[in-house]
């Protein structure tokens, strides 16, 4: 085949927006044009990429299988860009982790305090991220290493476990539950809970539902929370119940009350760089909690 990486980030463009002139505005290109390189596209794979009707415009399964391997080119050939870029720029010296919130609340501001210690030199930043675009970010190379719960392995990723916690449940002082000296999962059924939201933490927030749903005769009525402070700040305010790793316990404790969950897994946060990475030393410093 001879695709153009043009071409290929034309079709992710519009895979995301399914809106031809949408995407050509955002890759300043004319739809016209944009309608033109997609068909050569679908010429050159042999296949149908995008259903096209009057109501609008659709990935195929073709499509949206071939999606994951244009965005992996893409990535590999953004990641060759940054990687060779550096060594181009005299002195470059930066290291860029991606973080959930709730790493923050963990052992990660020690370990990039001792990494400062260990690598005077190096300019180290940290940047918040959702679990989608911290591993595309990783792959790319717009990160060097990045924190999340449960990555999807792949086999350019080196993953390291960093931490396992235990579960609580955070809910409001006055709650009925507050008195409780533990909990088990069934002992909250029926109650409203609140958990990361799904857009943004898909694998995390499944994570949860997997052992808060299973054998319940009544499921939960969930609330989506995009940041822990947010879920605890509607704990506090008697709107439902929140499950979280022990050590966000720190994250709120003057309104909020705490209860030892039994019976649940305990969440793991893993760090997760590229094998050929050229700061992995520095991702396998940080790494070692």
């Amino acid at each position: 085949m001879n695709i153009e990486l043009f071409a290929l980030r034309a079709f992710i463009c519009l895979a995301a927006e399914l809106n031809f002139t949408r995407a050509a505005a955002q890759l300043h290109v004319s739809p016209s044009r944009l309608t033109r390189v997609i068909q050569a596209l679908e010429r050159e794979i042999g296949t149908q990429l995008l259903a096209r009707t009057t109501h609008g415009t659709a990935l195929t399964r073709d499509g949206a299988e071939f999606l994951h391997s244009a965005r992996r080119i893409a990535a590999e050939a953004d990641w060759v860009g940054r990687r060779y870029a550096k060594h181009r720029v005299r002195g470059a010296s930066n290291f860029v982790v991606g973080c959930l919130a709730g790493s923050l609340y963990d052992q990660l501001p020690a370990r990039i305090r001792a990494t400062r210690l260990s690598f005077p030199n190096l300019q180290i930043r940290l940047v918040e991220l959702g679990e989608e675009a911290m591993t595309e970010q990783v792959l790319d190379g717009r990160l060097d290493m990045g924190f999340l719960y449960f990555p999807a392995a792949d086999e350019q990723l080196a993953c390291r476990v960093v931490s396992r916690r235990k579960q609580w449940v955070a809910m409001a002082p006055e709650h009925a539950l507050a008195e409780r000296l533990a909990l088990t999962p069934r002992e909250l059924a029926g109650h409203m809970m609140i958990l990361p939201d799904e857009a943004d933490s898909p694998r995390l927030h499944r994570w949860y539902r997997a052992f808060l749903d299973t054998g319940r005769s009544k499921r939960f009525q969930y609330i989506g929370a995009h940041q822990i402070h947010v879920a605890l700040g509607l704990c506090a305010a008697g709107e439902g119940l929140c499950v979280l790793a022990e050590h966000l316990r720190r994250v709120r404790s003057d309104d909020v009350h705490y209860v030892p969950l039994r019976g649940a897994p305990q969440t793991e946060l893993s760090a997760i760089w590229r094998h050929d990475s050229p700061g992995r030393q520095v991702a396998q410093f940080v790494a070692r909690w």
